[in-house]
């Protein structure tokens, strides 16, 4: 009986063991793998998986519709969601078997119901009320949508951190993924890689598995939870002399950057602590002309669910909407004699609208300030949304009033208080993201306030060739003579660029201008800046009195200016 028992166990055993993975599922009672989705050939995420119920596959509602552009409408008294598209309204109750397509009574084979918090409806259903054809692959498991658009040439890829996120938080950013309609877009977890140039080498190489075009990368994550670059401050500015070898070099801090992540074209060996000096008098094999957009969301595990709702919320409040440019200027470079301060950015801006030779700004109102600037824009925000721009020396705790103050008008607390309103921000100078982390400016307008998609720098600046005038020749006044006569002269496009950081400013409003969304702007002003930069990386000026490589300036704001927020959908 003993040896009966201990044979039928061994042969179990022994049968366990040999048993297919996919048979073990079935036994378990998963009968079919994961249900996946397409629509013209992208895939679609879901926050929770599609299921079959009474042999019908069953979608979450929102993120078909959204899939497909339609917008989604929810009506909790009625249990009631609806969803628009091309004047095509599609109404469904909860655990109804009937449906409405433009006020016509249509049956469904299966009621619409909720599961795990979320609606889930027949699939064929809602993508053939807005005109799609479906089809069921059985061999995939998978429904393949057609609506009759071009298969997406085009990867966007959406990069996170598992083990840095809630559920709600990717249920958030699979949802987020779907309003993209045009790319083919991937979600890729992060939390093996340590290191930029580790996540760097896996996407190039899922780029040439999948073939195509970049499109751009969205970062979710402080740079602890999906790395950064790292860049040492070190550049040769100055010819050099007896003196002094004409090498600025901080030894003692090491800064993030996102920048090297918009193109696939350098070994990632070289990427390692990069700097001006590297790049220019080492001249390391290192691109820096960035061919695709990339935006992280300075926000960690808990955050990133609000604020993409806050974005959604944002987006329709001002979807073809013009909003006004608010900027508050703290400058304190001035020359005597001069009508306002060489860092001075708001004087800038405002020359964009005014002046012909520019000519932007042409529908949008400008308000600008330099008095009683954390109560103005305190004042701002209770109006109504706004373009926010903030111009000002200061450091990793704010914006300050003064040069080398820490009374700060615009800071860590202060952006807390701006919660009225939402608002776009453009801060200048001054390492408002300093580390890419939580203790920043960025973060907390982010994740306690109301601020949306800022643009800011990580290392400061503190104007680095940033001029409103230039000390250049100019003709013999009436009346005097000599030709040796020079003065302060106003800045104009042509003096744009030569190397001034003013010319990132002129393009991405020039951009804005021309209707492009806010993180296309920031990726042409980038592209074209870089591009001039890297120009210029050898051509000594004269500027203001005193020659040297301005360029090194203009790397360094490239390395170190970011895109903040989410990227833009259609």
């Amino acid at each position: 009986m003993k040896r009966f028992q201990w044979t039928s166990m061994f042969l179990l055993f022994l049968i366990f063991t040999l048993l297919p993975l996919g048979n073990l599922a079935t036994a378990s009672g998963d009968e079919s793998s994961e249900i996946t989705a397409t629509i013209d050939s992208r895939p679609i995420y879901f926050d929770v998986s599609p299921q079959k119920i009474n042999g019908r596959v069953m979608v979450p509602l929102r993120a078909i519709l959204e899939s497909l552009g339609a917008e989604v409408g929810w009506e909790d008294a009625t249990q009631t969601v609806t969803g628009t598209k091309d004047g095509i309204v599609v109404t469904l109750r909860l655990n109804d078997t009937k449906a409405e397509v433009d006020g016509k009574s249509v049956p469904l084979d299966v009621a619409a119901t909720k599961i795990e918090g979320r609606t889930f409806v027949p699939a064929r259903f809602v993508a053939e009320s807005f005109g799609a054809d479906v089809q069921w692959d059985e061999s995939r498991n998978q429904v393949i949508i057609s609506t009759g658009a071009a298969v997406p040439d085009g990867r966007y890829y959406f990069v996170y951190n598992s083990l840095q996120v809630t559920a709600q938080d990717l249920a958030s950013i699979k949802l987020f993924m779907n309003k993209f309609r045009s790319t083919y877009n991937v979600l890729l977890d992060t939390a093996q890689f340590k290191t930029a140039p580790q996540l760097y080498d896996a996407l190039k190489v899922e780029q040439k598995k999948l073939g195509g075009k970049v499109a751009g990368i969205q970062i979710f994550g402080l740079a602890s939870d999906v790395p950064s670059f790292t860049y040492v401050h070190k550049m040769k500015f100055f010819p050099g002399n007896f003196e002094w070898n004409g090498v600025e070099e901080n030894k003692n801090d090491v800064y993030v950057s996102d920048f090297l992540y918009s193109n696939f074209k350098n070994d990632s060996k070289y990427l390692n602590d990069v700097s001006v000096y590297g790049i220019v008098q080492e001249k390391l094999p290192i691109n820096v002309i960035p061919e695709w957009p990339v935006s992280r969301l300075l926000l960690t595990k808990g955050e990133i669910a609000k604020y993409i709702d806050n974005y959604d919320a944002y987006h329709k409040q001002t979807v073809g909407k013009s909003v006004p440019t608010v900027a508050a200027s703290a400058p304190v470079e001035y020359q005597k004699g001069l009508d306002t301060a060489q860092d001075d950015l708001a004087f800038f801006i405002k020359r964009l609208k005014e002046d012909k030779e520019f000519g932007l700004f042409k529908d949008t109102n400008q308000r600008i300030y330099y008095k009683d600037l954390a109560s103005n824009l305190a004042k701002e925000n209770k109006i109504g949304v706004m373009d926010l721009v903030v111009g000002s020396r200061g450091d990793s705790g704010g914006a300050s009033l003064k040069k080398d103050s820490m009374e700060y008008f615009f800071d860590r607390q202060s952006v807390i208080g701006l919660n009225t309103n939402y608002y776009t921000a453009f801060l200048w100078n001054f390492d408002a993201a300093a580390g890419l982390d939580a203790d920043s400016v960025v973060h907390d307008g982010l994740a306690k306030g109301k601020m949306i998609n800022p643009i800011a720098h990580t290392v400061p600046q503190f104007g680095r060739g940033a001029y409103n005038y230039l000390w250049l020749p100019v003709p013999t006044p009436e009346g005097e003579t000599g030709d040796n006569w020079n003065d302060y002269v106003v800045v104009d496009k042509e003096h744009l660029e030569w190397d001034n950081p003013y010319f990132f400013v002129y393009k991405y409003y020039e951009a804005i201008g021309d209707g492009k969304p806010r993180l296309q702007s920031f990726f042409e002003a980038d592209a074209a800046y870089a591009a001039l930069t890297v120009a210029n990386k050898n051509t000594l000026r004269k500027l203001s009195g005193v020659e040297g490589s301005y360029s090194a300036n203009s790397f360094e704001i490239l390395f170190s200016l970011h895109y903040l927020g989410l990227a833009d959908y259609e």
